[in-house]
């Protein structure tokens, strides 16, 4: 293993090290906290014990609604992740008229009713249940405790059967001194969870107003109903404050499912303009690669996608196909290859998608060897490209994320992929209608459809462009040497080096048997002169071997130039140009030869 390698594996082992602390010492504070709740509580309900049997069912009654207002907390705005719980509006109300040690009574069996109906309603299965009821109990009956000593101090200045000044000043030390326990245990848990502190208290201190806002007011009135009427006359007005926060409790989850919903709409109407913007896109080219590299433009837009991975399948005896992959957007075409028994081979025998949430999981149970463009990736969606019924490709795409693709996804990106599968049908069948299969250089027919096109632009912007007529010199003697197969493969190999050597608006054609026909637009005669030497020189140097043969040979070209050389005709300007590279030959070969170098006989006169 590198230096770096090992320092970076030493740095993940104290990394993991270190949180693994941070985690035992949270725990021990949570059980800690726990086991001061319950050894408070029994020890003050033992003390107690004859006032709590004949105050039970005020205690019964005060930990019912601080239990329920935990499950029925609510939020007041849908930007904020803080629920606001009514609890401390009963906790402080029992602080106010209830005897010691009831209030720490309730405040146990409270935040236990509470943990426990939290756990069952979902949304704290993501903690430990022992931890959060250890750290939620000991909380609550710690600010029970702390609010004893605040009550007693304040008993003087309040009198709860009538509304005075010093029954709303006591509401509010209570209030405080909540807030402050809260606060205390809450910040304490996050420095020993490692979590950042400042921003968490700043959210939580700045809905405190709304918090005053319900509980000071509730708290005082409940007070006032208690000591008028007593726990019949508390009962209906907190049922009636409960109700109002299952209610706002509902709204929530209503306003959350909307919210859902919403983004859901918002990402199905952005995957449909993209669906559009692929399909207008995609169809104004013939190339394949430019096909694939506008998909996989796009699909960043919608998906997880930093490797794509795209197969077209050739339509040969010997079953193979071309690859173009993508990462991070930059398209890298691979030589062909043929079929095996893997990923490929798979989506196009049985014309089926391939989701894997997980590879790391799911390798076993995949039904076959998935392409892995990365040692990183977790996450594969596949689907076959199949036009009229029949597949002619695969598109993948891979992500490093587990769980990145869903059923959803897999739905659009099968959409695409037929989109895709049209545009690249159509430029197959471009290809087979212009493109010879052997070189790969362009037919006659559309060499000169391009020729008049030049032609008719020339003429209307003064502009002027060369013909290259090329000719292999003795490959007569390769086919009869070594066999018309080892003659392919030298065209083969001569054609690669004329696209290699051509620009993009250049057309290059096989015009015959070994004969070839290069169009270059806005080209003088000098031009076409110093590309028409570089082919030239390439194809001296070239040597491609065959079993245990090496085929070599050299090349004449002849060049004419519009308007110079133009007799009339297009046809006769090809005539001009094969004048030269006939008076090539005949000088030597394995030269460049313009129309002005000497007067030849015609082909017809050979």
């Amino acid at each position: 293993m590198s230096v770096a390698g090992t320092i970076e594996v030493v740095t993940e082992l104290n990394r993991l090290r270190a949180a693994d602390r941070r985690e035992q010492r949270f725990r021990f504070y949570a059980y800690g906290l726990g086991l001061f709740a319950t050894l408070m509580t029994a020890v003050e309900l033992y003390r107690g014990r004859d006032l709590v049997r004949q105050e039970v069912l005020p205690v019964f009654v005060f930990s019912l609604f601080i239990g329920l207002a935990w499950f029925f907390s609510f939020s007041l705005s849908s930007r904020s992740s803080l629920s606001i719980s009514l609890d401390m509006a009963y906790l402080m109300t029992a602080l106010c008229v209830l005897p010691h040690p009831l209030p720490i009574m309730v405040a146990f069996a409270g935040a236990a009713l509470g943990c426990h109906l939290r756990v069952r309603d979902g949304r704290a299965r993501q903690s430990p249940f022992l931890q959060m009821l250890g750290l939620n109990t000991g909380g609550l009956v710690l600010a029970a405790v702390v609010g004893e000593r605040v009550s007693a101090a304040m008993e003087p200045f309040w009198k709860f059967h009538i509304l005075t000044w010093g029954s709303v000043l006591s509401i509010v030390a209570l209030f405080l001194t909540y807030t402050m326990i809260n606060v205390v245990v809450m910040v304490v848990a996050m420095l020993l969870k490692g979590e950042p502190v400042l921003s968490t208290l700043l959210h939580y201190l700045k809905f405190i107003p709304s918090i005053e806002l319900f509980t000071i007011p509730l708290s005082l009135g409940l007070a006032l109903l208690y000591a008028g009427f007593g726990v019949w006359g508390f009962t209906p007005m907190a049922a009636t404050i409960m109700l109002a926060s299952g209610l706002l409790k509902k709204l929530n989850q209503a306003r959350g499912e909307l919210g859902a919903a919403y983004e859901q709409l918002q990402t199905r109407s952005r995957e449909l303009r993209i669906l559009n913007t692929i399909g207008r896109e995609i169809s104004t080219s013939l190339d394949p690669e430019v096909v694939f590299a506008q998909v996989s433009r796009n699909l960043q837009r919608i998906l997880d996608a930093p490797h794509l991975f795209l197969a077209l399948a050739h339509r040969t005896p010997n079953d193979s196909y071309v690859e173009y992959v993508a990462r991070d957007g930059v398209v890298q075409p691979r030589p062909e290859r043929e079929l095996g028994h893997g990923f490929t081979t798979w989506v196009l025998e049985t014309r089926r998608p391939l989701l894997v949430q997980d590879l790391v999981l799911d390798r076993d149970s995949i039904q076959c060897a998935p392409v892995i463009l990365d040692a990183a990736v977790r996450s594969i969606m596949a689907t076959p490209l199949t036009v009229s019924g029949e597949a002619t490709g695969v598109l993948c795409v891979e992500s490093p994320r587990p769980g990145a693709y869903t059923v959803d996804h897999l739905s659009v990106f099968t959409t695409i992929a037929q989109q895709a599968a049209v545009a690249l049908e159509n430029a197959r069948n471009f290809t087979m209608a212009t493109v010879d299969g052997l070189t790969r250089l362009y037919l006659r027919d559309f060499f000169s459809r391009k020729l008049e096109e030049e032609q008719v632009r020339s003429r209307r912007y003064g502009s002027t462009f060369t013909v290259l007529m090329l000719d292999l010199d003795h490959f007569k003697d390769i086919n009869d040497r070594t066999g018309h197969l080892a003659g392919d493969r030298y065209l083969v190999r001569i054609g690669e080096v004329i696209r290699e050597t051509m620009r993009a608006a250049d057309v290059p054609c096989r015009y015959g048997g070994e004969e070839f026909c290069i169009l270059l637009p806005e080209t003088d005669l000098e031009g076409g002169r110093k590309i028409a030497e570089r082919i030239r020189s390439r194809v001296a140097n070239l040597e491609v071997r065959v079993g245990e043969a090496i085929l070599r040979t050299t090349i004449s070209i002849g060049i004419a130039a519009y308007p110079a050389d133009f007799p009339g005709s297009l046809s006769g300007l090809l005539e001009k140009a094969d004048q030269a590279l006939y008076a090539a030959k005949q000088s030597g070969r394995d030269r460049v030869l313009t129309t002005a170098a000497r007067p030849v006989p015609s082909r017809k006169s050979r």
